[in-house]
């Protein structure tokens, strides 16, 4: 990895990241706040209004101006997705500076493009980078994995019948995609039956986007060799889809590799991973052999905005995806954040406003609220005793309120790290080896860990319902029905909203 703080590209290698400051740094606009984003790319949406062109040769013009070439890369367009995002089918574009200087990146392109075309952040934006989520060890909680026992037994499951999407009794499994470093190996997921999808793939390749030669955060857990500690997201995706199997234990778990151990995606690879999957799960829809449909996706990751003031009315090219996504029939689950915050991190902070009571969920408003697609469902966690951790964000666009504090769940039989546990001079007895996970489990603290507690909510009421008889829809206003459905069964969550029949 070169010095510096770099996040992997789904070109290869690495794509320099920034970090924002609104003490030095200017905008126009309003007050700026701190985000990270790719010094070398910004993010040009399509314009149904035909002033695309033109503002990429506003974007060049002024690059050159400053000494700096550009380069432009359209956003996949797969066969089933032509003007679907509603922009008219232009394709977004990634606009690349070929020399970054260091006074000047893709903050000083958006100030000098903002300046002449006036003040649009919709149209052009920065690429910000994801990042998981984590607990960071802030406000007094454990930061970090520990080892740990699980006493019971695994979690119990119908049988596989002729595929691993089937029960033997004939009930089709609910597909929960998990948007995150992968899911490693564990007892759990692949024998007897098969829990893990791991050979999905779309034309071929890996329905996300991060390299394939990179070091696999779910199988070695650590870049810089066998001296080094584990990655710090190391693991990730394998205790979050531990946590869905406990819920839901006949759900079908989608690995969907999105970053590797630094837990760190940029906007465009991310938006680009969501839209393979959503070409997945069409194909799967109009029953295309090698693909199926998705019920569920998981996402423990965000990123926040520059311009707060920005919040309410922010678009970017991972919203429209999740929106299509969304419109498909599939459910969305995504953690809050973990910085103890009330600033919205999205994608959880595009979620519409509620106000969370006792009986349920109450709409502010309906915007972003349609019977037309299923709810983004915005995730906070819990202390054990239930009330709100203090490290998680919240905020009215929150639904729900979820476990994550020293949860319990699966990490991959394969880590190991440099790290060992002190001994009595005796030599008798150990302190626990922080980084040895070969017995299969730990605990971990975060919202990443209450948004897979929802999904597997979610997923549960939809297999309910197959187990009762009632057949998956096979088309994408069906699916959206059968989600709502599942939506209003999971107790705290909405109880009615206007215009949604189930």
């Amino acid at each position: 990895m070169p010095e510096g703080m770099h996040v992997r590209d789904h070109a290869g290698g690495w794509r320099p990241v920034r970090e924002l400051d609104p003490a030095s740094d200017q905008l126009p606009g309003g007050r700026l706040a701190p985000t990270r984003y790719v010094r070398d790319r910004v993010i040009v949406r399509g314009d149904a209004e035909g002033g695309h062109n033109a503002l990429l040769d506003l974007i060049t013009a002024r690059a050159r101006e400053n000494g700096v070439t550009v380069t432009t890369g359209d956003f996949d367009q797969a066969p089933s997705r032509e003007g679907a995002d509603g922009l008219g089918g232009r394709p977004d574009v990634e606009v690349r500076l070929d020399d970054v200087r260091d006074d000047w990146d893709a903050l000083g392109l958006m100030a000098a493009v903002a300046e002449e075309a006036g003040d649009d952040r919709v149209r052009v934006s920065l690429d910000h980078v994801v990042t998981g989520h984590r607990n960071n060890g802030g406000f007094g909680n454990p930061d970090e994995r520990v080892p740990a026992t699980y006493p019971g037994a695994p979690p119990v499951r119908r049988a596989d019948g002729p595929s691993p999407l089937v029960t033997r009794a004939g009930v089709d499994r609910p597909v929960v995609a998990i948007l995150d470093t992968g899911i490693g190996r564990h007892p759990w997921f692949d024998a007897p039956g098969t829990v893990v999808l791991r050979d999905a793939t779309l034309d071929g390749r890996p329905i996300g986007t991060y390299p394939e030669e990179d070091v696999d955060a779910e199988r070695e857990g650590r870049r810089d060799g066998h001296a080094s500690p584990l990655d710090p997201y190391a693991g990730h995706g394998t205790f979050i889809a531990g946590v869905v199997h406990q819920i839901c234990p006949d759900a079908a778990l989608l690995p969907v590799r999105v970053y590797g151990g630094d837990g760190m995606a940029s906007e465009w690879d991310f938006a680009r991973s969501v839209e393979r999957l959503l070409e997945f799960h069409l194909r799967g829809l109009a029953g295309v052999p090698g693909y199926f449909p998705v019920d569920v996706v998981v996402i423990a990751s965000g990123y926040y905005l520059e311009h707060p003031e920005d919040d309410d009315d922010y678009e970017g090219i991972y919203r429209g995806r999740l929106r299509d996504l969304r419109r498909a029939g599939v459910l969305v689950a995504v953690s809050a954040g973990n910085d103890g915050s009330m600033r919205k991190a999205f994608p959880a902070g595009w979620a519409p406003p509620v106000r969370r009571t006792r009986d349920g969920v109450v709409p502010g408003d309906l915007h972003d609220l349609s019977p037309d697609y299923t709810p983004l469902l915005g995730v906070a966690a819990s202390n054990p005793d239930g009330t709100l951790a203090i490290f998680s964000n919240d905020g009215p666009w929150i639904a729900a309120v979820r476990p994550g504090v020293q949860v319990l769940s699966t990490m991959p039989t394969t880590f190991d790290g440099a790290g060992k546990g002190e001994r009595t001079a005796d030599g008798l007895r150990y302190a626990v080896d922080p980084d040895d996970f070969t017995g299969g489990f730990g605990t971990w603290s975060g919202t990443s860990f209450s948004a897979p507690f929802l999904a597997g909510q979610l997923a549960s009421a939809t297999y309910a319902r197959r187990v009762a008889g009632e057949l998956p829809a096979s088309d994408v206003t069906g699916r959206v029905r059968d989600a709502w459905h599942a939506v209003l069964q999971v107790g705290d969550l909405y109880s009615e909203v206007p215009g949604v029949t189930v």
